[in-house]
């Protein structure tokens, strides 16, 4: 599994091998303006029928909750470590458009061949009375339809949409225009919501502030 994504979220791993990548980031402050705030705090984003006490304690959730502290301009969760503090962060840039789009990049650390830069789409759905982002709708943008969703195809498609190219030797796919990711996460919505039991799209709470 690629690192950047399972430090993302674990949930969203379905997907993991089809995700739209880029080798520097596309979208810069100005394309930022007028996106949606993610109101800062602790924020869920639970799988499936995931039992928790959003009233209890963080520290006491399960890993299906998929707890993160979301500030202005870093995620930072994974696991936690003896204080109780989340281990990992990764810097993001939420950039205006429908949908939304959630730039996240890598660690200085990553793995030798993971990406350093992915996409989500996002949608919010409900906002606090300062008209920041309290639940939304996530999702990977991917390279393309998911094998599990095509009957009888075990494989990504040879050919991708225009603005993704196939990488050798690996499963994810280049972009290299903002245009590209915008196409990608807008058709990734649909496979990621489709109503069936397959979809890996999650819905993404905030719960306080703070951490715990």
């Amino acid at each position: 599994m690629l690192r950047i994504v399972a430090i993302v979220w674990a949930a969203l791993s379905l997907a993991a091998c089809a995700v739209v990548s880029s080798d520097r980031p596309l979208f810069s402050a100005s394309d930022a303006a007028g996106a949606p705030i993610l109101k800062p705090g602790l924020w869920a984003m639970p799988v499936g029928d995931c039992r928790f006490s959003m009233r209890g304690s963080a520290l006491k959730w399960p890993d299906c909750a998929n707890g993160a502290y979301v500030g202005p301009s870093a995620l930072v969760g994974g696991k936690r470590d003896a204080s109780g503090a989340f281990s990992e962060a990764l810097n993001y840039r939420l950039a205006m458009g429908d949908p939304a789009i959630l730039q996240i990049e890598a660690p200085a650390d990553r793995e030798p061949g993971d990406p350093k830069v992915i996409y989500l789409g996002v949608r919010p759905l409900a906002a606090d009375g300062d008209g920041r982002v309290t639940k939304t709708r996530v999702w990977l943008a991917l390279c393309s339809r998911p094998p599990q969703l095509d009957v009888g195809t075990l494989s990504r498609p040879a050919k991708l949409p225009p603005g993704l190219i196939a990488i050798k030797g690996r499963e994810e796919c280049l972009a290299r225009t903002q245009t590209a990711v915008r196409n990608a996460a807008r058709q990734s919505e649909a496979w990621a919501f489709g109503g069936g039991g397959e979809d890996f799209g999650l819905v993404a709470r905030w719960i306080r502030d703070g951490d715990r």
